[in-house]
């Protein structure tokens, strides 16, 4: 348990009335977008909103790499705006591509950028600016809008919403600063589909809940995870089985401890050493030193991270860190109408062929 997740538990009370507060003016932000007082931008082609309610680790980089591929094997030229967490782009709007420094492009951009060359990836904090530039630049026939529920100066055909287990739990409808939810309960309303980031078991463990709480909203709910199907060397395309060695893990990532569980079942073997930094770290060669002498310290023949954290790594030395190639999977799903039930991915590829959403 955090020391922030702690601190909120202990003043919930103190912080009720704050959080409520908070609610209130966001939920009177987005009446006054539907109400058209805030101008907007239309995009000439579909867009898609992959964002969530809660703060980091729900998997919207993961999705949107998905939509990505699947847009690419559809032969459809798409543009992914986001504001680029981190990024210090040498100007507005930037384009991302192969050879742009991660400083600049900001790690998911970039990570987004080189396993998807023909999309592209255009950072900026003002979406409406960056989305006006790209259609006259690349007259996309797809745009996704990554993080971009909250984000209403962009409009939409469709809001894909992520969750995770403990938006459900104990994160429910509990808004900043007394949890980590940017909007309250109310705001899903305007979501059309939901992912839950979980395994398929708990995933049905938690049918009920899922149930209690998003059934009113009559959407679809999938759930889906990032499946690992071996380790890879940084820079290399060759997989590696798991293997037993022992090893050190290492990430900069939201919500860690979910990565460390995942790789113990992976491994077979808890790790040696398990080093965290913050989310979107930007990695130094004092960093790589510090990884390298625990490893050493430890004994341990593999030292592993992931993508996100491989494509910070890449000009520091660290061609012998594996890392975890990982996939994302749906199976499970919850519909709240007639609707046969089916995984994501054949439900979307049937979806397209309705007037619901065609691109």
């Amino acid at each position: 348990m955090s020391l922030l997740f702690k601190a909120q538990k202990i003043l919930s009370p103190v912080l009720a009335p704050f959080s409520k507060g908070y609610g209130a003016v966001m939920a009177r932000r987005a009446e006054k977008y539907a109400q058209g007082e805030y101008e907007r931008f239309r995009p000439e082609c579909p867009c898609i909103s992959i964002g969530n309610i809660g703060s980091g680790g729900s998997g919207k980089t993961p999705v949107a790499d998905w939509l990505l591929k699947w847009a690419e094997r559809e032969g459809l030229l798409t543009v992914l705006l986001t504001r680029g967490y981190g990024a210090k782009p040498a100007h507005l709007p930037y384009l991302v591509n192969r050879l742009s420094p991660v400083g600049e492009a900001g790690d998911e951009p970039f990570m987004l950028a080189n396993g998807n060359p023909q999309a592209k990836i255009v950072v900026d904090p003002v979406r409406k600016r960056s989305g006006d530039w790209a259609t006259k630049e690349f007259k996309p026939q797809l745009m996704l809008l990554d993080d971009g529920f909250q984000h209403m100066a962009v409009e939409r055909d469709l809001d894909f919403v992520l969750l995770t287990p403990d938006d459900f739990t104990t994160g429910w409808d509990k808004v900043i600063p007394r949890g980590t939810w940017r909007e309250s309960k109310q705001a899903l309303q305007r979501a059309d589909v939901f992912f839950v980031k979980s395994g398929p078991e708990a995933f049905r463990r938690m049918h009920w809940l899922i149930q209690e709480k998003l059934a009113k909203f009559g959407n679809p709910v999938f759930q889906f995870e990032l499946k690992a199907k071996g380790l890879k060397l940084l820079g290399e395309g060759e997989r590696f089985d798991f293997g037993s060695d022992k090893y050190l893990l290492f990430a900069g990532i939201g919500k860690p401890e979910i990565l460390r569980t995942d790789a113990e079942k992976y491994m077979g073997c808890v790790p040696e050493e398990f080093i965290i930094f913050k989310d979107h770290h930007a990695y130094t060669v004092q960093d790589v030193e510090m990884i390298r002498r625990k490893a050493a310290a430890a004994g341990v023949k593999r030292i592993i991270c992931t993508p996100k954290d491989a494509v910070k790594l890449t000009k520091l030395g660290c061609e012998d860190f594996y890392v975890i190639d990982l996939e994302v999977e749906f199976r499970e799903a919850i519909f709240f109408d007639d609707t046969k039930e089916a995984p994501f991915d054949k439900w979307w590829n049937k979806q397209r062929l309705t007037d619901a959403f065609k691109v």
